[in-house]
């Protein structure tokens, strides 16, 4: 078995495990199974490493060991199974991929009763070979593989928005405009629009991002709705990437405080803006939040990166930033004296 591939598998498992390093091909770390240390945060025992081509886990707490395919199977099934398929293609098996049926519901679109579906004949990141530009941008920031099929490509983004929201946007010469596709999805699984994101050079395409919505009055550009636990907690953050990386997250874009309320109105609620003190309009926005009730995330000084996509590609996992987050979210006074420090 190629080496290769379990420490590929290794390093995109890490995004969800806390506190990782990585030397000399071995990754340390806090132990999922154990947890560590109640009373020490800072404990890392657990371990994967490489031996006879191949990597195991075990840990120095509570002494659990695990070849890497259970290790990895215990952590994300969908992981594993990603893992299991390219182990067979290694071997030189033939391997056929039924692609995951889209089971999104769009019975109740606008778009639906005209024959019509959004997403229909798009395919999916996941579903794209490595080599493709939209796959090795999307690994380029880090994006969990098992969190790939919630994104799709398209060769003219800019098209697909004046297809689907006509009359919203000028009509262009424009041949080739390939994007990242977020499609906005509701509570009720009713696909409202979508976020496009360029993967050309910054100036050779018509702005980084389009938003096309044909039903924002009801959702605005809310991201990542069909996902959320109303039970719990949702922490609202401004990009989309990021909200990847949370547990129970939606992005934004700019705030709209009245979409935040309506949405979210007497549960509790997170607000994680970027980690911008010199910014005035971020500035602004966490004093609105702070006035309005709600608790805020102020990052601590020795987190330097602009948002959470950032500190990611910086080797922070999304527990470990999670765990910051919830560390250092405020409420009232104490937020408004961690904003003042913050920004200084």
């Amino acid at each position: 078995m190629a080496l290769w591939i379990d420490q590929k598998y290794a390093r995109l498992v890490s995004s969800q495990l806390l506190l990782v390093t990585e030397k000399q091909q071995t990754l340390n770390f806090r132990c999922p199974y154990c947890g560590d240390s109640r009373k020490n945060t800072t404990k890392t025992r657990g371990y994967l490493m490489p031996k006879d081509q191949k990597y195991y886990f075990y840990c120095h707490n509570c002494n659990i060991s695990r070849s890497f395919d259970v290790f990895l199977r215990d952590q994300n099934p969908a992981l594993a199974n990603e893992y299991r398929l390219e182990c067979l293609k290694e071997k030189g098996h033939q391997v056929t991929v039924t692609p995951a049926v889209d089971t999104t519901d769009f019975a109740t679109s606008p778009k639906k009763r005209l024959g019509r579906q959004p997403l229909k004949g798009i395919k999916k990141i996941s579903q794209l070979h490595h080599t493709h530009p939209a796959k090795k941008y999307i690994d380029s920031r880090l994006i969990p593989s098992h969190l790939q099929y919630k994104l799709y490509y398209v060769d003219n983004g800019y098209q697909w928005a004046r297809d689907w929201c006509p009359g919203s946007f000028p009509e262009r010469d424009v041949s080739r405009d390939p994007r990242i596709l977020l499609p906005l999805i509701s509570k009720d699984n009713r696909c409202f629009g979508a976020i496009l994101r360029s993967i050309l050079p910054e100036g050779k395409s018509i702005g980084r991002y389009i938003k096309a919505s044909w039903d924002k009055d009801d959702c605005g550009f809310l991201y990542g709705l069909d996902t959320i636990n109303f039970d719990k907690r949702v922490y609202v953050v401004e990009g989309q990437f990021d909200s990847l990386f949370l547990m129970n997250s939606v992005a934004v874009g700019s705030l709209h405080w009245g979409l935040i309320k309506g949405h979210f109105n007497q549960m509790p609620v997170t607000i994680v803006l970027d980690n911008e003190p010199r910014n005035s309009s971020t500035k602004v926005a966490m004093e609105k939040a702070i006035q309005s009730g709600y608790d805020v995330c102020v990052w601590p000084a020795h987190v330097k990166h602009k948002d959470i996509n950032d500190m990611v590609m910086n080797g922070m996992s999304g527990p470990e930033i999670q765990q910051i987050i919830d560390t250092n979210t405020f409420n009232g006074l104490k937020a408004k004296l961690a904003m003042s420090i913050w920004s200084k």
